[in-house]
């Protein structure tokens, strides 16, 4: 009798023990299992600000309005349709730069101007989808005929690029140079060179990209 008495004892405290130690299995296990979910969740929002065509190369079309000052003194507005490429090395600085034709808006329209542009950026806010910079953007413009003087315009600023939701590789981008100095050429004439803040154009640039 004491002998089962004894066991009967031992078993109870046994079976006491794996009752209470089985809330404390399921709580470290429950917190093994989130700790688990969490290692990859916070890699991801590490890697998560890095803009997603970083090491793509981007080929598109954009679009910027030129002030021409002609020798007489007076303003012509120039359309000017770029072919542009653009590169991220890395989610902090890229470079973009194309070359393009201007049309002005005068009549008769016989001058053409042959333009580039080069631009070096620095990523200020990079999202995975989007990314906020700021661009120093010098743009020559060489005229083709007599009408227009030959223009060099150096202006800096900021820009957006965001990428399209149903087309993950075509992105648009939009950017504001407010700051511009500019030099207008002319072959006879003055050589008038102006520095703008909120100038009448406000050298704004609107175009896209598809990355390959």
């Amino acid at each position: 009798m004491e002998r089962s008495a004894r066991k009967t004892f031992i078993a109870a405290i046994l079976i006491g023990s794996a009752l209470l130690l089985a809330p404390l299995d399921r709580a470290l296990a429950d917190q093994a299992a989130a700790d688990s979910l969490d290692t990859p969740v916070s890699s991801q929002s590490s890697s998560g600000a890095t803009y997603n065509n970083v090491h793509h190369f981007g080929l598109g079309l954009a679009w910027a309005p030129m002030d021409l000052v002609q020798a007489n003194g007076s303003d012509v507005f120039a359309n000017v349709g770029f072919v542009d490429a653009r590169y991220w090395f890395n989610d902090r600085f890229g470079l973009d730069g194309g070359i393009g034709f201007g049309l002005p808006q005068i009549s008769p329209k016989s001058s053409l101007l042959a333009t580039m542009n080069i631009e070096p950026m620095l990523a200020l806010i990079t999202r995975p989808h989007s990314i906020f910079y700021a661009n120093i953007d010098l743009i020559p413009a060489l005229n083709t005929g007599a009408d227009l003087p030959s223009a060099v315009t150096l202006s800096a600023g900021l820009g957006i690029e965001t990428e399209i939701a149903d087309i993950s590789k075509l992105a648009w981008f939009a950017q504001w140079n407010p700051l511009s100095l500019n030099w207008n050429l002319p072959n006879n004439g003055p050589n008038e060179t102006g520095f703008t803040f909120l100038g009448s154009l406000m050298n704004v640039m609107v175009g896209f990209h598809y990355y390959f």
